[in-house]
C-alpha cells in the first residue's frame, strides 16, 4: 500500500513535468520503497541556484559599518540569459545585486531585503567579465542602507565602469524574547 501511494504522489508531482523529470535524471515512478524517497530526489530549486551562481565567491573585506563584498564573475553559456541579443537580462542582474548585498549583511547577522532600486546605466554583454560589489552606507538600526554596483570592463585596459547600480534597504529580524 505504502509503495503504491508514494508512486501516486510522485505521478501526481511529474504529470506534465516529463521533461524536467529526464532532465534530472529521476529514475522511473516504480521505484519507490521506504525511506529512498527523501534521498532519491534532487531538488529542483536547489540544482537551479547552483547554477544561476556557478562561479559566484564573494570577497569579504571589513568596512567601518561592518562588510563589503566583491565578486568576480564570468558568466558560462548557461547563465547568459539575454532577452535582447548582447544584452544580460535585468532581472538576472537585479537577483545578483540582491545575493551579493545580502552576503554583504550575513557577516554580521542575516537580514532580509525591504528594497532594492536597480538603476541600468548601460547594458551588460553576456560574456564580458562582471565585477560585483556591494557595501554598508547607513545603518539605523534594525535597517542597513546598501549600496551596491556592477562594472563591467572599460575601453582601457585594466579600468572598470559602472554598467549597474543599486540602493537598498534591508532589515535585520526583531530579536526573539
Amino acid at each position: 500500500m505504502y509503495q503504491s501511494s508514494c508512486v501516486a504522489l510522485l505521478s501526481r508531482l511529474f504529470r506534465g513535468h516529463r521533461s524536467l523529470a529526464q532532465l534530472l535524471q529521476i529514475p522511473p515512478l516504480g521505484w519507490c520503497s521506504g525511506s529512498q524517497v527523501q534521498h532519491s530526489i534532487i531538488d529542483p530549486s536547489d540544482q537551479l541556484m547552483r547554477s544561476l551562481f556557478r562561479g559566484y565567491r564573494p570577497i569579504f573585506k571589513p568596512h567601518y559599518l561592518g562588510w563589503e563584498a566583491e565578486s568576480l564573475l564570468r558568466l558560462t553559456p548557461s547563465q547568459q540569459m539575454c532577452y535582447y541579443d548582447g544584452k544580460l537580462f535585468g532581472g538576472y542582474i537585479a537577483f545578483l545585486m540582491d545575493r551579493i548585498l545580502a552576503d554583504c549583511c550575513k557577516c554580521d547577522e542575516p537580514a532580509f531585503t525591504a528594497y532594492l532600486n536597480t538603476s541600468f546605466i548601460q547594458s551588460v554583454p553576456p560574456s564580458a567579465p562582471i565585477l560585483l560589489r556591494a557595501w554598508p552606507d547607513k545603518i539605523d538600526g534594525r535597517k542597513i542602507f546598501l549600496k551596491g554596483s556592477i562594472q563591467i570592463p572599460a575601453e582601457a585596459p585594466h579600468e572598470w565602469v559602472d554598467a549597474i547600480r543599486t540602493d537598498a534597504l534591508f532589515i535585520r529580524p526583531k530579536p526573539r524574547i
